[in-house]
């Protein structure tokens, strides 16, 4: 059922709407007995007069203007650019030899603050940008030759600034020799 007065309530608002004046409703009753409001008279509705609301009351001149609401919450992380106080390569230490048979090359790296929401870590090996970079403070070097590297790690933003690189180190890639004295065979006749 129907309930009258929300339905003649929301007619009410409608008409309104943007008015400023009184406006003219009817009532009438439906064949099946329930109740109609319209803006449109007909022989059986009877006039019902709706005033607007009336305005809210304005403020007194002397009153000051409401103080602005204290924010809640502090500005968001990329408003505020991160400094980064510590960047620093600490695995493979300076002069590390890493062998071949370990895998890839496991590279730790020390971030004061914490790498920021966007902001990634990018590898250079021997002064060339290894990928577009990790968001984390580790990742393994793999596909390497033995040879000498210089690894060097720089925080990026996410439109690809450089915002801090870290000292370089140095460490030595290398497999072991199959001639080596521990890998020989023992000798054929030894009893």
């Amino acid at each position: 059922m129907i309930n009258t007065h929300r339905l003649l309530a929301s007619f009410v608002l409608i008409l309104l709407h943007g008015s400023g004046s009184a406006t003219q409703v009817y009532r009438s009753t439906a064949p099946d007995g329930s109740t109609v409001f319209s803006d449109q008279p007909s022989d059986q509705a009877t006039p019902i007069t709706i005033d607007p609301p009336p305005a809210p009351p304005l403020p007194p001149p002397s009153a000051a203007p409401p103080a602005a609401a204290a924010p809640r919450d502090e500005p968001a992380a990329a408003d505020k650019p991160t400094t980064y106080k510590t960047l620093r390569i600490t695995q493979p230490a300076d002069d590390a030899v890493v062998w071949f048979a370990e895998g890839p090359v496991a590279v730790t790296v020390e971030i004061v603050p914490p790498l920021a929401e966007g902001h990634v870590l990018v590898p250079f090996l021997n002064g060339v940008a290894q990928g577009e970079g990790v968001a984390a403070n580790g990742f393994s070097l793999t596909g390497l030759d033995p040879d000498t590297y210089r690894l060097a790690v720089a925080i990026h933003d996410e439109t690809g600034k450089s915002l801090k690189t870290s000292p370089a180190i140095r460490f030595h890639f290398k497999r072991q020799s199959v001639n080596l004295p521990a890998r020989r065979p023992p000798p054929r006749n030894a009893p």
